[in-house]
């Protein structure tokens, strides 16, 4: 997704962020690109499927804009409750 690539471009390179962020970032600035790649899953656990699709999303960009850490980070998901995520790096 472009905006995916958009959101971390204006990241600064050497910051570290995670998928929240771009989550965040999607809802906030690209809500109709957000809900047009959401809209793509049906079943149970809409958004929680939808989520790791833009993870992988986030992980096509491994050596060309983001770094995966071995880590994870833990911050303030969607519905305001904090939960791992994978943990980036701007390079």
């Amino acid at each position: 997704m472009e905006c995916i690539r958009q959101i971390i471009d204006a990241i600064p390179h050497g910051s570290f962020f995670d998928s929240h962020f771009v989550i965040d970032r999607m809802i906030t600035n690209y809500s109709d690109d957000y809900l047009a790649f959401c809209g793509q899953f049906k079943g149970d656990n809409l958004t929680l499927t939808a989520h790791q699709h833009i993870g992988q999303q986030i992980a096509k960009l491994e050596g060309d804009l983001v770094e995966r850490q071995h880590n994870e980070s833990w911050s303030t998901n969607i519905r305001g409750n904090g939960s791992a995520c994978a943990l980036w790096k701007r390079i």
